[in-house]
């Protein structure tokens, strides 16, 4: 399984976004070295994957294993800003992982095979000084699905995730994987979400009424 990984060098020009509320993104390595980063299609233009819980960030490289991709994990205010352009360079965009579609307890898999996603799209415009952070409106959307679950210390969750060990995080992978099913199946009519709280090794499922489809 991939873990956090060390920074990848870049020329910020003195820049760095999500530096207000720690943010973490996958990428993976071409033929040639270079870091390619997960993203989902948008109207705006390909958005950058981030995930508030660098668990589920973790989570996420355990799955692709499976399908024969190595995801590393890496801090988004180590990678280079450009990454976020919007389509028209007129500003920055992001897609925010919320958690996991789900059906009767069970985790919804994408054609592809890939895991599911239920993300809020985040589409900044540019500014000086420039700047991106999650923006309070999500912000407000995650903390509410997590308290509905009873999970009211994320914060304190996610801070206490990165001080694991790797065979810690492998093992709470492994019993997250272990005790749930995965099922490739269409996300049209799914109604909630699923959150994984590492610190119980507990699956949580929240209602969910606008889950869009990913493919």
């Amino acid at each position: 399984m991939t873990l956090l990984t060390p920074s990848i060098r870049y020329d910020h020009n003195g820049i760095s976004f999500f530096r207000v509320l720690p943010v973490y993104v996958l990428f993976f390595e071409d033929e040639d070295g270079d870091p390619c980063f997960v993203t989902e299609r948008t109207e705006q233009g390909q958005a950058v994957v981030c995930f508030l819980s660098p668990f589920d960030a973790v989570f996420e490289a355990a799955h692709a294993v499976t399908r024969g991709r190595f995801y590393h994990v890496l801090p988004a205010s180590e990678v280079d800003w450009r990454v976020f352009r919007d389509a028209d360079q007129l500003g920055f965009i992001a897609d925010i992982h919320l958690g996991w579609p789900s059906i009767d307890g069970n985790i919804l898999l994408r054609p592809s095979g890939r895991l599911g996603g239920v993300c809020r799209l985040m589409h900044h415009w540019a500014r000086d000084p420039l700047m991106f952070e999650v923006d309070p409106i999500i912000l407000a959307e995650y903390s509410r699905i997590r308290e509905l679950a009873g999970l009211f210390a994320w914060e304190e969750t996610h801070r206490e995730v990165l001080n694991w060990d790797s065979h810690r995080l492998y093992q709470v992978a492994e019993r997250a994987f272990g005790s749930i099913e995965l099922l490739r199946r269409n996300a049209t009519g799914c109604k909630q979400v699923a959150l994984f709280d590492p610190e119980f090794g507990q699956w949580h499922f929240v209602p969910f009424t606008e889950i869009p489809q990913r493919r």
